[in-house]
């Protein structure tokens, strides 16, 4: 055959890609993958230099690698998970929800809301659970599906140990080194144990400090309260070495500590919590009261008390840091979904005065997610269920309800994350906790660093706390 042959279907073959999807030939044409090129096609359309910029971001070598690397490893891609959802038309990126235009889109946007977390609607509207408590509004600014990654750490090890991990006859997780232990989640206690073993997203996460706003009932801020916070992985370390765990502490998974900064009356209280991976094992949970000058050990019914005064327990940290052995539930999946969810946000919420109370800014974008409840059956516990959305690209939690003993909506967790595309750090940005039975609601503002070398052990001892605390 001649080479005019060869040609001919050559350009017949690049007629017909282009024909069925024109980002494709782009794509090619710009060598960057369709997920890319088409995120940055869009951003350049807007002329918005932030938008274009964090393209930019997601367009570099190493960030194009790694995210490809995901990609082959979990078989999709956020964008050809949410492409086949028709829903809700006018909700497309580029468009911005407000408390003013919201009955234009009102109808539509609840359809992206499935299984109740609509609430985020009902703080455009004031209605609902936000009826006569409308002090924290949204502006929602839409914009393309990302696709999102992890860690190359997790990557890594997810490859290497995530084949020899199982659950046993109570639902235990067995053969786990590091990594996530389901990539490719059955059932919804695998996405759980997915998420509690991702834990901070990194081998240490710390802020210094981190601040909690407190709001009342009526909007207005009560207190600002500041304090030190340290978690350190002992076990499924993926990035500081020693990789995968420190010698010397084979019976420990993970320590967490704080210490109280601000205000007075607060001031030098402290915190250690240590979780065992022996599941029979009740966490340690040590703390200081200054005002006593007494240290006490605490029980791990303890751990559903309040953070430092705030509407979050210890349970809440993280949006889940309860241990799973120790509280009884049933796990449901109630679905796979595609939903509207906080984009991965290269910038903090941003914060102003307006449309009568303190208006919260930030980028949203249609995610595919696994939603999953969490039945507790001891009648003790503090929470009657939950119910998460759960990102399938990044296994991290997006939203959470939670429900008292009595079925009713009681706490709602909105997260927004902040993320590396580079390396695929994640980790939060400005999350909030409202309590909607009694109208209270607290502003979390972190300040972290993530994967700090050579954290000292001094960090998770109660006695040096205490020292510092003075």
């Amino acid at each position: 055959m001649s080479k005019a042959f060869f040609k001919r279907k050559i350009v017949v073959f690049l007629f017909l890609l282009l024909l069925c999807n024109p980002f494709a030939f782009s794509a090619i044409a710009d060598d960057y993958p369709v997920w890319l090129h088409q995120w940055r096609e869009w951003a350049a359309s807007t002329k918005d230099q932030n938008l274009i910029e964090w393209a930019d971001t997601l367009s570099l070598p190493e960030a194009v690698e790694l995210g490809s690397q995901w990609e082959t490893f979990l078989g999709y891609t956020a964008p050809q998970l949410v492409e086949k959802d028709t829903r809700s038309p006018s909700i497309k990126p580029g468009l911005v929800i407000t408390p003013e235009n919201i009955a234009q889109y009102e109808k539509e946007l609840r359809q992206l809301f499935p299984y109740g977390f609509d609430w985020e609607v009902d703080r455009l509207t004031g209605t609902g659970v936000f009826a006569g408590y409308n002090y924290f509004p949204l502006e929602m600014v839409i914009v393309p599906t990302t696709h999102a990654w992890n860690d190359r750490g997790f990557l890594e090890a997810t490859k290497k140990y995530s084949s020899a991990c199982s659950l046993d006859s109570y639902g235990n997780l067995t053969g786990w080194v590091a990594g996530i232990p389901f990539p490719h989640p059955q059932n919804a206690q695998q996405i759980v144990h997915n998420y509690d073993r991702l834990t901070v997203m990194a081998d240490n996460l710390n802020s210094m400090p981190m601040s909690i706003g407190l709001y009342g009932r009526n909007g207005t801020r009560e207190r600002v309260e500041k304090i030190e916070l340290h978690w350190n992985n002992y076990a499924g370390r993926i990035k500081l070495n020693p990789i995968p765990a420190i010698p010397g502490f084979e019976d420990i998974y993970e320590k967490g500590s704080i210490l109280a900064l601000y205000p007075y009356d607060l001031k030098g209280f402290a915190a250690v919590r240590t979780r065992y991976k022996d599941t029979a094992a009740e966490d340690s949970f040590i703390s200081y009261i200054p005002s006593m000058r007494r240290i006490r050990r605490l029980a791990g019914t303890n751990t559903q008390d309040p953070l430092v005064g705030s509407d979050l327990t210890w349970e809440d940290w993280k949006g889940y840091w309860s241990k799973i052995a120790a509280h009884p539930a049933d796990y449901e999946l109630l679905g796979e979904a595609v939903v509207l969810c906080p984009s991965f946000n290269p910038r903090p919420i941003k914060y102003s005065d307006k449309y009568g109370g303190v208006c919260q800014r930030y980028w949203w974008e249609r995610r595919p997610v696994w939603i999953v409840k969490i039945t507790y059956k001891d009648a003790s516990y503090i929470y009657g269920s939950r119910i998460w959305y759960v990102d399938r690209e990044t296994f991290a939690l997006q939203q959470e309800m939670l429900y008292d003993r009595q079925g009713r909506l009681w706490k709602l967790w909105d997260w927004c994350w902040r993320w590396n595309p580079r390396n695929g750090e994640l980790n939060y940005w400005n999350p909030w906790m409202a309590d909607v039975v009694n109208k209270h609601t607290s502003v979390v503002d972190h300040h972290i660093i993530l994967n700090m070398p050579n954290l000292s052990e001094d960090i998770f001892s109660l006695r040096y706390l205490i020292e510092k605390g003075h």
